[in-house]
């Protein structure tokens, strides 16, 4: 078995240094919130019989955006799992 640290492992160890929270806003809540946000409230669940109203576009950017929140701690989580088991199964040599 090799002891080389996978490429993504090696990405992750630089994103990581930069700290949860601007990963968290940039991969979570800019990367798939907004995005998520603006399609599914203005292109999948548009309805003629039903306008839109600001109070409408105000809580869908508040559960997107609190998605998005939620899938970037997941995603670090999920990363840093299997960052700290390789580096457990694979200690740096001294």
């Amino acid at each position: 078995m090799s002891t080389e640290m996978p490429k993504d492992l090696q990405k992750w160890e630089v994103t990581r240094q930069k700290g949860k929270t601007r990963f968290v806003l940039v991969a979570g809540v800019l990367s798939w919130g907004v995005p998520m946000f603006a399609v599914m409230t203005f292109v999948v669940n548009r309805r003629p019989e039903r306008p839109l109203t600001p109070l409408m576009i105000l809580i869908s950017a508040v559960v997107w955006l609190l998605g998005g929140a939620c899938f970037g701690l997941a995603m670090w989580a999920i990363t840093e799992r299997r960052y700290r088991k390789h580096l457990a199964a694979n200690p740096p040599p001294r």
